[in-house]
C-alpha cells in the first residue's frame, strides 16, 4: 500500500533533487497534447491484455517521473510499464511546462510523462496516489464518496481521461488502495461496486475507451471481492483491468494458499494485474519470490513497488548508485532485475 510508512515526507526531500536538466532526456521528442499514437492498440479479452490481438504478459515499476521526466534508465531492466505515482492530483498539469507546486515540488505535466515513457516504447499508467500532495490527502485507505474532495477529483478524472483518450498506451487507474486494510469504515462490497461504476463512468463518458484499471478493496489487497462482484462491473464494459496489490495478505501466506487465490481469479476469467509488490510494508519484511514465480508460469502482468535510486529505502529498486539494491530487503533489486529481464510468459 502507498504509503507513507515507507517513502515518509523524505521521500519529496528527495525528489525535488532530482535536477531540472532531466527534461534533456525527452527534448527530441515533440510533446503532443492529445495527438493519436501507434502503439496498441491494447485491449482486454477475458482475463488477457492483448496487444495487436495477441496475448501480451507485462512487467513494469512504479515510479516518480512526475518530478523528473526521463525513463532510459529502465531500458536495460526491460521494463514494459510505468505506473506513475501522482500524489498532487489537484495541481499537476495535464500538459505544458514544469511547474513550482504550493509544497514547493516542481511537477512535470502528465502528458511530458507519458511522452518520455512512450519515446522508449513503454506503457504509463497514471494513478491518483493523493489529492494536494499531503499526507493528509492520501487517497490510500479512503471510502471515495467520503473524501473531502470527491467532487474536484471526478472533474480532474474527466480532464484525464479526455487528454489520454487518443492515446492508446496510456493508461488510467481510477483510485489508490480505497478503503481500509480490514473492512472497517462502513465498506461493504456493494459499495465497492457503486464507487467503481462512477469512476468507471466517468472515463467512459469521455470517450475514453483505453484500458482502464480499477483496484480491488482493503487498501489494494483484498481480491474477494472480485471473485463476488468482478463480472458484476465488467458487464458491458469494455478494457477493465483489476489492480490487486500484494504486501501481506499475499506474501505472508503458504505458497499453495496464494495458488489457489490465483487460481480462483483465473477460473473466473478475472482480468487481474499485480500494481505492486514489494518486501517491506507497515515494517514488515517479506520475501515476494514465490509471488514473481507464481504470476510469471501464470502468465499475469505485474510492477514493483518502487523504482528509486535509494540505498536506504528496502523497497527501492536500486542503490544510490544505481546497482540492484540488496541491503536488508531479501535481494529484492537482484530478484525483481532477473524477473523483469527474462522472457515473457503470456499464456492464451
Amino acid at each position: 500500500m502507498m504509503r507513507f510508512y515507507k517513502t515518509s515526507f523524505l521521500f519529496w526531500q528527495w525528489v525535488i533533487l532530482i535536477p531540472l536538466i532531466t527534461v534533456s532526456l525527452i527534448a527530441c521528442h515533440k510533446s503532443s497534447s492529445g495527438n493519436t499514437v501507434t502503439a496498441g492498440p491494447y485491449t482486454i479479452n477475458g482475463k488477457n491484455i492483448l496487444k495487436n490481438n495477441q496475448p501480451v504478459q507485462l512487467i513494469g515499476a512504479n515510479a516518480f517521473h512526475v518530478f523528473g521526466a526521463g525513463s532510459r534508465d529502465m531500458n536495460a531492466w526491460n521494463i514494459d510499464i510505468a505506473r506513475e505515482f501522482i500524489g498532487n492530483v489537484k495541481e499537476t498539469p495535464l500538459s505544458g511546462s514544469v511547474i513550482k507546486d504550493s509544497n514547493g515540488s516542481w511537477l512535470y505535466s502528465l502528458q511530458t510523462v507519458a511522452d518520455s515513457n512512450r519515446i522508449n516504447n513503454r506503457i504509463t499508467i497514471f494513478c491518483a496516489f493523493g489529492w494536494d500532495g499531503t499526507s493528509a490527502t492520501l487517497f490510500t485507505g479512503q471510502n471515495p464518496t467520503q473524501t473531502a474532495w470527491w467532487n474536484e477529483f471526478k472533474l480532474t478524472l474527466a480532464k484525464w481521461a479526455i487528454q489520454f483518450k487518443n492515446q492508446p498506451d496510456v493508461w488510467l487507474e481510477v483510485w489508490n488502495e480505497p478503503y481500509r486494510y480490514d473492512g472497517s469504515g462502513g465498506y461493504t462490497d456493494n459499495l465497492w461496486l457503486s464507487d467503481m461504476s462512477t469512476l468507471v463512468a466517468i472515463v467512459r463518458k469521455t470517450g475514453n475507451q483505453n484500458i482502464l484499471l480499477v483496484p480491488c478493496a482493503g487498501q489494494g489487497q483484498d481480491e474477494s471481492v472480485l471473485l463476488l462482484q468482478g463480472n458484476n462491473l465488467i458487464q458491458n464494459q469494455q478494457n477493465l483491468l483489476f489492480d490487486i496489490h500484494a504486501y501481506e495478505k499475499w506474501l505472508l501466506v503458504s505458497v499453495n494458499t496464494m495458488g489457489s487465490r490465483l487460481q480462483q481469479l483465473q477460473n473466473a476469467k478475472l482480468p487481474v494485474f499485480f500494481g505492486e509488490t514489494a518486501p517491506m510494508n507497515a515494517g514488515t519484511l517479506m520475501n515476494p519470490a514465490a509471488l514473481l514465480d507464481s504470476i510469471y508460469k501464470r502468465g499475469i502482468s505485474s510492477c514493483a513497488w518502487v523504482w528509486k535510486n535509494d540505498s536506504t529505502d528496502p523497497d527501492a529498486l536500486l542503490t544510490n548508485t544505481g546497482l540492484p539494491n540488496n541491503i536488508n530487503n531479501n535481494n529484492w533489486g537482484s530478484l525483481f532485475y532477473q524477473f523483469s529481464t527474462q522472457t515473457r510468459n503470456p499464456l492464451p
